[in-house]
């Protein structure tokens, strides 16, 4: 994965924005752990810190801390209200929602400095023919809502009191001791988890692993998960030792009743789960887990263990079909190799994304630019509008080539942004399902040497300037029935496909040359 990198803030800005986090996301104790039942009845609120101190000798924040984080009088401007929906809630199921899922799979910007956009360096559109220019390329509005915050380099004391007693409140009730560290991560955690299914904070761990991996590669946690009818459920059939699940504390015989917002019952299929569960490899995967059944608890796994992840191609009846499962900075040249290992001419191409999660965007633009001489091929907005355009680059060596596109649910992020730009572009025809939505960058802001956050930063959006995320990317052709018979109407539908020319690749020394 590439990593934009902020410059990290100094550490007295830091932990004014800490403080604003943790009051957002103080909320996110049932984050770490499912709240429980206590019959007995809490105490009422206290009234300062200090009394709290001087009562039960345990460490307060004192009014100097308190006066310490909240810096400068702060001076109010609005910004923005944006409803996010609630958390995961490990005592109450019917509180889960259902609208889509972690798939893992998130190219950063590549850029190494803060994304500043300048309107004057906005990339100039009006040369681009009317079918490719976006409907929309003003600036996304903010929410209708607005609300009165402190600037960003200050916290306001009323905050910072509110907090305070938020901790006193928790230090003297819960239901066991929670020190400052964890009430704090537990904030961050939770801040993040509620605005997106992809934004998250990563402890010194999660950052590290993050860091060792290779963009695009897939990763696992090491289990393995079928429906127990006998139940009703999805179980833990199989957890490899010293696998991400066996640290995380899952136990083979476990119930899954969820990863990320999908709920799991018996109208899943092992596909469903086994894709859920994988993803880029460094990203987390949100799991509900149950002994049995008993006292439901949120799980957050690290998807560190590789998976090894082949191109594939074979001919049938003239047909190349290539299957490309990730999106990597070599995506380009697997894929001439593959057709060259296989010796036979093609007349007809068909790129096979199903399952594929993304990877490198810029690996995705290789593969367009096969196809496609100078079009545009997606467009990144953040929240200040257009941040860029992507065209393709280079000479197609395949311009001419008969080229169809078969992809499913679980075809997400640049497996999309390839789909819609050969669909816009009236390039190729898309087969299939409608694709998973995943059209979101995500960045990694380092907050010190260990640890980071990783930010939803902009969207993709199609070359018609179509939103992807949530939405996905529709077929041209519906495919029904078993998904293992797709490939077969595909052929079908393929041999009343005007066939004008022949394509053999040989060996060379530069596999991209012809």
């Amino acid at each position: 994965m590439v990593m934009q990198r902020f410059k990290p803030p100094s550490n007295l800005t830091f932990k004014r924005h800490i403080v604003a986090l943790a009051l957002w996301g103080i909320g996110s104790l049932g984050y770490a752990a499912s709240r429980p039942t206590v019959s007995a009845p809490v105490k009422p609120p206290v009234k300062s810190a200090t009394s709290i101190a001087a009562k039960t000798n345990k460490t307060a924040l004192t009014p100097a801390i308190t006066q310490a984080i909240a810096g400068v009088n702060p001076t109010a401007v609005p910004v923005s209200v944006v409803n996010t929906p609630d958390g995961i809630d490990g005592g109450n199921d019917d509180n889960l929602m259902d609208d889509g899922a972690d798939d893992g799979g998130e190219v950063d910007i590549t850029s190494t400095a803060p994304i500043v956009t300048n309107p004057a360096n906005q990339p100039n559109l009006d040369s681009q023919p009317k079918a490719t220019q976006p409907k929309d390329t003003q600036p996304i509005a903010p929410a209708s809502g607005q609300i009165q915050q402190v600037a960003l380099g200050a916290v306001s004391p009323v905050t910072v009191e509110k907090f305070v007693k938020m901790i006193d409140i928790i230090r003297q009730n819960y239901v066991t001791n929670v020190d400052d560290e964890s009430l704090f991560a537990n904030a961050m955690a939770g801040t993040l988890a509620g605005l997106d299914p992809y934004s998250e904070y990563l402890d010194a761990n999660a950052f590290e692993n993050l860091r060792l991996f290779t963009e695009g590669d897939i990763g696992s946690i090491g289990v393995s998960v079928s429906f127990h009818a006998d139940v009703d459920s999805w179980v833990f059939d199989d957890v490899l030792p010293n696998s991400p699940a066996a640290k995380a504390g899952i136990q083979r015989g476990n119930y899954l009743h969820q990863i990320n917002d999908n709920k799991l019952d018996n109208t899943r299929t092992p596909q469903d789960v086994d894709q859920l569960l994988t993803g880029i490899a460094g990203t987390t995967a949100r799991l509900l887990v149950s002994d049995k059944g008993r006292r439901k608890h949120l799980v957050v796994v690290q998807r560190t263990l590789l998976q090894q992840q082949a191109m594939s191609a074979n001919i049938i009846n003239g047909v190349a079909v290539v299957h490309i499962p990730v999106f990597q900075n070599n995506t380009q040249q697997q894929f001439l190799m593959a057709l060259t290992k296989l010796n036979q001419p093609f007349s007809v191409l068909v790129l096979d994304l199903r399952n594929n999660p993304g990877g490198v965007l810029s690996a995705a633009n290789d593969i367009a630019s096969l196809f496609m001489n100078d079009k545009v091929v997606v467009q990144i907005k953040n929240r200040q509008g257009i941040q860029e355009v992507i065209r393709t680059h280079g000479k197609a060596q395949f311009a001419d080539l008969p080229l169809v596109v078969l992809q499913n649910r679980y075809s997400a992020s640049a497996a999309e942004v390839l789909a819609s730009a050969l669909q816009n572009n009236q390039r190729a025809k898309v087969y299939g399902e409608t694709s998973y939505g995943k059209g979101s960058i995500q960045s990694i802001v380092p907050i010190n040497d260990s640890e980071a956050v990783k930010l939803t930063v902009a969207h993709y959006y199609s070359s018609k300037g179509e939103k992807i995320d949530g939405v996905g990317v529709k077929p041209d052709v519906v495919l029904t029935g078993a998904e293992t018979g797709w490939l077969d109407q595909v052929l079908a539908d393929l041999q009343t496909t005007k066939r004008s020319n022949q394509f053999l690749l040989k060996p060379t020394p530069t596999p991209q040359s012809f």
